[in-house]
């Protein structure tokens, strides 16, 4: 952390560091940035140009990443930028502020939802039936998470050929949650259907995932303040993440 601290301090004075408050970005700026961006990197989304305390150097927002660049977008810069004086990440700030989503916009009746326990706590997961890492998720950590609402929303990888299909059969089944955990964490076998007119839901789930999540892999768990955790998380680790939760959702309550 000490040389992370030095070498950012050094390029921070390298370019007239400032504490200012970030003025906005003007409209020819913007362009300039966008033009150059575009024209280096053809496939690069970008959602969001911000200032920053650095005069000349922009904030660029794509999906749930965050870099900067000079006022010409022909240099970039990745890592953390540091606020010094309150020895804060802005990199991190504004990283966290992305990998949430507003978790009234989930459709939960879309959703496979498996209550366990009492289920009073909540979370939504994104998986695919047949990646590795969802199948271990369901048989080490959801298997071991008590009083809590799982909400599925399945998203199968053009890298697993077959989660696709397989997605369509569980959707399909008499029962989608149990076929779910049997093929998933138990290793059974699914039915052959997967031409039923609840293999539509597929496409909506999907839908979800790009548009409002932006899943970029699986598994992909969503808390109940729209926090994203990407990939498997132990057991324990899960469900301290959901009690911290509920206690950060129940301090905002009492604050409002």
């Amino acid at each position: 952390m000490r040389k992370l601290l030095q070498s950012t301090l050094v390029a921070c004075l390298g370019l007239s560091c400032a504490v200012a408050a970030a003025a906005s970005v003007s409209d020819s700026t913007a362009a300039t940035i966008t033009k150059n961006l575009k024209a280096n990197l053809p496939d690069l989304a970008i959602d969001k140009i911000e200032s920053t305390p650095l005069p000349g150097i922009y904030e660029i927002d794509s999906g749930r990443k965050v870099f900067y660049v000079d006022a010409t977008g022909n240099y970039a810069l990745i890592g953390n930028l540091l606020d010094l004086t309150s020895k804060t990440s802005l990199t991190e700030q504004r990283s966290n502020q992305l990998n949430q989503i507003d978790w009234r916009k989930l459709p939960t009746d879309l959703a496979i939802t498996r209550v366990k326990g009492n289920g009073t706590n909540k979370i939504a997961i994104f998986t695919d039936p047949d990646c590795p890492f969802c199948k271990r998720l369901e048989a080490e950590t959801t298997s071991r998470l008590k009083d809590v609402t799982i909400y599925y929303y399945l998203f199968p990888l053009a890298i697993h050929p077959n989660a696709a299909s397989d997605s369509k059969k569980i959707l399909c089944a008499e029962n989608p949650e149990s076929a779910m955990i049997a093929f998933m964490a138990h290793g059974q076998s699914l039915g052959k259907n997967n031409t039923c007119d609840n293999g539509k839901k597929l496409a909506q789930m999907q839908e979800i995932g790009t548009n409002l999540v932006q899943v970029t892999g699986t598994p992909t768990i969503i808390l109940p303040n729209g926090k994203i955790v990407s990939g498997l998380v132990p057991a324990d680790a899960l469900s301290r993440m959901i009690d911290e939760n509920q206690a950060e959702s129940a301090s905002t309550l009492m604050k409002e």
